[in-house]
């Protein structure tokens, strides 16, 4: 049964990641327009990878600050969503630069 909770924890923790690259993404491909290497999706793929780099990374860096906080968002899975946004807003940043920062043409 431990294992099953485990599992379902890491599962969790993705399904969180996922999401928080879903929203970055939208914020920059239908909110703010930006023309997006592979549209919605690709920005969606890198907002994931920004926000488990980002998530892991700035949650190590700043573990004292952000406990509380975290513990009362995730529940204890480990996932620590303010880095996570922070993560996957810098990587679709990053994206959107390395296209020039191209407006999407209005169809």
């Amino acid at each position: 049964m431990e294992g099953l909770w485990s599992f379902l924890n890491v599962v969790k923790a993705i399904l969180i990641f996922l999401a928080i690259g879903a929203i970055i993404s939208f914020i920059f491909y239908f909110i703010r327009r930006r023309d997006l290497f592979g549209g919605y999706i690709g920005g969606l793929v890198i907002g994931f990878i920004g926000a488990i780099i980002g998530g892991y990374l700035l949650d190590y860096l700043f573990y004292n600050i952000t406990v509380a906080i975290m513990e009362f968002l995730s529940r204890g899975i480990g996932v620590n969503v303010i880095a996570g946004f922070i993560g996957a807003y810098a990587a679709v940043a990053i994206m959107n630069r390395l296209n020039h920062d191209k407006e999407r043409k209005k169809y």
